[in-house]
């Protein structure tokens, strides 16, 4: 942990919005796994990391799980991105996914978690590594 009051309040903005795409990903859930199953698989996944991610952070996460959480949003950002900008199969034809109004949010809000996360990071103090000498 480590890092002052600045961290702190870091943590728990960290936290509420890990919750908050969490449950965005938890609303559209049905919907998804009754479209197809990969997609719903996917948003399962998604919103069970945000929960694991807003937990941790709760608890006092550190620089790991602040990294962890940069990488894990960046790639959920990214695959959002994909899948608008091209078609992919479904089935038997390719579709390309429209910008709806739940997507784009949850896609907001892990782009400020990743600011916010990288924040964190930076507000933490890296441990130093103990050099032994005889």
């Amino acid at each position: 942990m480590g890092g002052g009051a600045y961290a702190t309040k870091l943590r728990h903005l960290a936290t509420v919005l890990a919750f908050a795409s969490q449950g965005i990903h938890l609303w559209v859930l049905p919907g998804q796994l009754a479209a197809a199953m990969f997609p719903g698989i996917f948003f399962f996944g998604v919103a069970v990391g945000q929960g694991l991610l807003g937990t941790s952070l709760l608890f006092g996460g550190g620089r790991w799980r602040a990294r962890l959480g940069v990488l894990f949003n960046v790639f959920v950002i990214l695959v959002w991105l994909l899948t608008r900008a091209v078609s992919i199969p479904q089935l038997f034809e390719p579709i390309q996914l429209p910008v709806e109004g739940l997507g784009a949010a949850a896609t907001v809000i892990e782009s400020a978690l990743v600011v916010v996360l990288i924040a964190l990071q930076r507000s933490m103090p890296r441990k130093r590594k103990v050099r032994y000498t005889r």
